[in-house]
């Protein structure tokens, strides 16, 4: 129904946004890999969109760019998993993973995804055995840099502030403290909160 908005973005929050359209603010579930690519507050945004229309709800979920919404349709299509787990293992793992892990049919990365557990991360490398296509994998990802501002405390202030993200995204406080940990030797002092967040994501 909703092919995409485009308008003012007006709240940007690690599992939401709000974009403002001809008066009306549109609430836009999103993943983490959308939210990482989303200008500041204010700025202009085309988000491409899923609506889901249930007997009780309507809700629209928000893309970066065609091959998470095909990824995101692709996964609400499995038996048993809803938006929030597909949003979730969006959050949780790049399309590129994804796509490696159903293609050598090891369901070990999905598993430490929340909200997915060993028997529909099974599932999901079943059945979407033949059903991603080549495409994915060539998609290249680009880091985008940030100007520097750094001193330790902010350090500090990024650091609580993607423990909480990902807390909220369903991660439990024990694993989230020791990925951080594991960052915090590695990752760039001027590096963005959503930088801090992919590389725990990736060694969590």
């Amino acid at each position: 129904m909703f092919e995409y908005i485009r308008g003012k973005l007006t709240v940007k929050e690690i599992s939401r946004c709000c974009v403002e359209a001809f008066g009306v603010g549109y609430e836009v579930l999103i993943p983490l890999s959308t939210f990482e690519k989303l200008p500041d507050i204010g700025a202009d945004v085309k988000v491409l969109t899923h609506h889901y229309i249930r007997e009780d709800a309507q809700k629209l979920y928000g893309f970066f760019d065609d091959r998470e919404r095909d990824m995101f349709r692709l996964l609400i299509g499995i038996t048993k998993i809803g938006p929030k787990v597909a949003l979730s293992v969006l959050s949780g793992i790049s399309v590129e993973e994804l796509v490696t892990c159903v293609s050598q049919a090891d369901p070990s990365r999905l598993e430490k995804i929340p909200g997915v557990g060993a028997k529909t991360a099974q599932r999901m490398v079943l059945e979407l055995k033949g059903k991603v296509n080549a495409a994915y994998s060539h998609s290249t990802t680009q880091a985008s840099g940030r100007s520097a501002e750094t001193v330790a405390s902010k350090n500090v202030n990024i650091r609580e502030e993607a423990y909480a993200a990902m807390v909220s995204l369903g991660y439990n406080d024990k694993q989230v403290a020791r990925a951080l940990s594991r960052v915090e030797q590695t990752v760039e002092k001027d590096a963005p909160v959503e930088e801090w967040i992919r590389m725990s994501l990736q060694v969590i």
